[in-house]
């Protein structure tokens, strides 16, 4: 493939940056959760309010896990990005000393 450029740096400061992002709604996420169960239960204590209390808990905690899983994986993909950039580079310095290697050996 033709036409296109790595940045080895703006990769890895791109995959920093969503690892960032990751944890920073992690934060936002647990906050929110704290805050929400600060309510304590506002459908009351009765059959009917202890009915919507169940699947209230039920659903919020299925939903806050799923969240959480989606910003794992968000933060495992920026780590991701950041290896690769590093094997980028590492990559390109091989090529680089290879070629260098070459052309001393062919005496220019």
């Amino acid at each position: 493939m033709t036409g296109f450029m790595i940045d080895p740096e703006r990769l890895s400061a791109s995959g920093s940056a969503l690892r960032s992002v990751a944890s920073r709604l992690s934060s936002e996420l647990a906050s929110f959760r704290s805050e929400l169960a600060g309510f304590g239960a506002p459908w009351g204590s009765d059959d009917i309010g202890s009915l919507i209390g169940a699947a209230h808990d039920e659903v919020s905690s299925w939903a806050f896990e799923c969240y959480q899983d989606a910003l794992d994986e968000m933060a495992s993909a920026g780590a991701d990005v950041v290896e690769i950039s590093a094997q980028h580079a590492e990559v390109d310095e091989n090529v680089s000393r290879r070629f260098g290697a070459l052309l001393n050996e062919l005496g220019r």
